[in-house]
């Protein structure tokens, strides 16, 4: 796990937060065959990234495998508006990535692999914003989740296979709430940034694959709750309206977050030799995993500042039904193409809404493709769609967050490229 925490940083980051993940803090699938087929993979989940979504599937590769995949996206309107500001975020691209590496074990019905995966992530980046204080500042909020997995299937006959992979998952925040702004009356206002405040916590994916009929997959996936407790790095708190200057807090403990239990169903009919039909049911426990989350600060820097603050916030996040379609259809011996459709009621409640933490994004619309070339090589790609979407909230409690409203749009291009031997 230490070693885990020291080199995830430096992939962190190459693998900035994903401020688009719109299945709550998911993504909606991981590499092109999944994201291409709307999510749709729980029931399909025939290359490495099995090892999250379904790690059953693994037994499907049957040699050597290696995917290697990433994604750019561009935010075509993500913004906030209230009664004093209209603003775009700065961070309009998001770059991820990930891999995967899987082989059959000797003499056996095995295949093991291992993977790192970027879960996804929510946040946005304000570069300058009316505070209501009669300043202009930053305000942003970037969390992330990447994985590091490792998982093995079992052929246990024709028709049933079994699976399960364990994760380091590291999480990381950074955030800017107003650093340059400090205010001691009628209200007490002290700006805060939070750098590299990380932890490493375990998750574990089981899955199976049953076969009925040689045209018909049935998948089942479960995962359990995973906590986010994060820890490290520093608060800078502006004390300076009380003349203490900027503080630093070297104790920093941030609780509450996690990743939801999760629970999937799908099937995949080969309806004609050349085409596949997929779906997804996805149930994700958000209402357990997101309900309030805790910010404790200690060890200052100054002695006359205060010694610790603790600050908590409401979350109570709802629970979410994923639904998820695809198709694939088989163009000639080299070229297969795709399209999906996901869908994912906003999980965030109007009355704990904010401009930082908003994953309100609710259709996906994909397609792509891809070719396969010489020597066991493949590449694969396509374009991810978010439709805009917008909310209307007013929350007190959220800095900007009396009559407002928060919107999407985005669009995504997705790349892998893999190998077989």
């Amino acid at each position: 796990m230490l070693r885990v925490r020291a080199l995830a940083p430096a992939l962190f980051a190459l693998l900035p937060p994903l401020a688009t993940a719109t299945n709550g803090l998911n993504q909606i699938g991981f590499g092109t065959e999944s994201v291409m087929m709307g999510g749709a993979d729980v029931a399909v989940a025939r290359d490495t990234t099995a090892l999250n979504t379904n790690p059953a599937g693994l037994t499907q590769l049957g040699r050597p495998a290696l995917d290697v995949y990433s994604a750019t996206a561009y935010s075509l309107d993500v913004g906030h508006r209230d009664p004093i500001n209209d603003v775009s975020v700065s961070n309009h691209f998001i770059n991820i990535g990930g891999f995967g590496y899987a082989r059959p074990l000797a003499n056996s019905n095995v295949t093991a692999g291992i993977g790192m995966f970027v879960q996804g992530g929510a946040g946005n980046q304000f570069d300058s914003v009316n505070t209501g204080f009669g300043t202009s500042d930053e305000l942003s909020a970037l969390f992330g989740v990447v994985k590091f997995s490792a998982g093995a299937a079992w052929q246990v006959n024709d028709q049933l296979s079994v699976g399960a992979s364990v994760a380091a998952i590291y999480s990381r925040v950074e955030q800017r709430i107003f650093p340059n702004t400090s205010v001691a009356a009628p209200v007490p206002f002290f700006g805060l940034q939070l750098r590299g405040v990380d932890g490493v916590n375990l998750g574990v994916r089981v899955g199976g694959m049953y076969k009925p009929d040689p045209r018909l997959t049935i998948g089942m996936v479960f995962v359990p709750k995973s906590q986010l407790t994060m820890d490290g790095g520093r608060a800078i708190v502006n004390m300076t309206a009380v003349g203490l200057g900027s503080v630093t807090y070297h104790d920093v403990r941030l609780s509450g977050l996690a990743l939801p239990r999760e629970l999937a169903f799908g099937a995949a009919w080969r309806a004609t030799t050349n085409s596949l039909l997929s779906m997804k049911v996805d149930w994700l426990n958000w209402a357990d995993a997101l309900r309030s989350s805790t910010l404790q600060l200690g060890a200052p820097d100054q002695p006359a500042a205060p010694g610790s603050i603790s600050q908590s916030s409401a979350l109570n996040w709802r629970n979410q039904t994923v639904v998820s379609l695809g198709i694939a259809h088989v163009l000639n011996e080299r070229t297969t193409l795709r399209a999906g459709f996901n869908y994912g009621r906003n999980p965030v409640p109007m009355e704990t809404m904010s401009p930082l933490l908003a994953s309100i994004g609710e259709r996906h619309f994909t397609a792509g493709g891809s070719y396969r070339m010489s020597n066991g090589w493949e590449l694969g790609g396509g374009v991810e769609y978010l439709p805009r979407a917008s909310v209307s909230y007013s929350n007190p409690g959220a800095p900007l967050g009396v009559n407002a409203e928060e919107h999407v749009n985005y669009i995504a291009a997705h790349f892998m490229l893999s190998r077989r031997w």
